[in-house]
């Protein structure tokens, strides 16, 4: 279960068309500092439907060398009961741009049962490189760099660029790139854009949302035979409503369940 978390959190967040056709940010921004959203996670199997732990996601600005920069950190901390089992902490963040919201700094420090992980990345977009400290379960911290392309970003940025693309670019069926930096290495997939669907979140309600859907490979946790779904509110904050994460026992899933500071009234919650 080492990667599960981070995979799963990187699709949901990356419901965008980033990657090698990186669209153009929508001109109304979703979002603003001070905004904080927290999620229930859950594992279901058969009649199995158990929250796990939750997150917690806010944003501020500060500066960063200098200039303005927003700040994003992403908790995930396991239930009491469930550290007994699979003790989960993870801590992702990240600073970006305001304007284009290009990513600067990432830090992920993770454990997941006996797995931990750390990443420290600076990214330098005038040698294309990302400078990155890598220690992957106390293996001692490997200094690497990665090569960045335009449009690659990490889960401390992407939540936020993703929910500010311009969604009258999206065509029901179609599919679109995207590209995440995690660890040592760059993830290419693809989602698929499904329409407009109405779903009904544990917390909140019933939410109209767009509904995404993504193909995971077949390994170790994934069986291949489902695809990853995500929704996301169909309103100006783009907030990322849900997700199922299909294992090979079972599945993850993900709901909002709570929010503070949007920009935006939270309009497609449903009465």
């Amino acid at each position: 279960m080492k990667r599960l978390f981070i995979i799963a959190v990187a699709i949901l967040a990356t419901f965008t068309m980033g990657a090698q056709n990186c669209l153009p940010k929508g001109d109304k921004p979703a979002f603003r500092p001070g905004e904080q959203l927290t999620f229930s996670l859950l594992y279901k199997w058969g009649a199995v439907n158990t929250e796990v732990g939750q997150a917690k996601l806010r944003l501020d600005s500060l500066t960063f060398r200098g200039a303005p920069a927003y700040h994003s950190v992403l908790q995930v901390k396991s239930a009491p009961f469930f550290d007994v089992f699979f003790k989960m902490r993870e801590n992702f963040q990240g600073w970006m741009a305001p304007g284009d919201l290009r990513p600067l700094k990432f830090i992920r420090d993770t454990q997941e049962g006996n797995y931990t992980a750390t990443n420290l990345y600076y990214y330098d977009w005038s040698g294309m490189k990302i400078n990155a400290d890598i220690n992957l379960n106390g293996r001692g911290t490997k200094n690497l760099q990665i090569p960045l392309r335009e449009c690659v970003f990490d889960v401390g940025s992407i939540l936020y660029y993703a929910r500010s693309m311009d969604v009258s670019k999206l065509r029901k069926g179609e599919s679109y790139p995207l590209t995440f930096a995690i660890d040592d290495d760059v993830y290419d997939v693809r989602l698929t854009y499904k329409g407009i669907e109405t779903v009904k979140a544990r917390k909140l309600g019933k939410v109209r949302c767009m509904a995404f859907s993504c193909s995971v490979v077949e390994g170790e946790m994934f069986s291949g035979d489902e695809d990853f779904v995500l929704w996301i509110s169909d309103d100006g904050n783009r907030l990322p409503v849900g997700f199922v994460c299909p294992l090979k026992v079972g599945s993850v899933r993900g709901w909002l369940k709570g929010y503070e500071g949007l920009k935006h009234d939270f309009s497609s919650l449903v009465q």
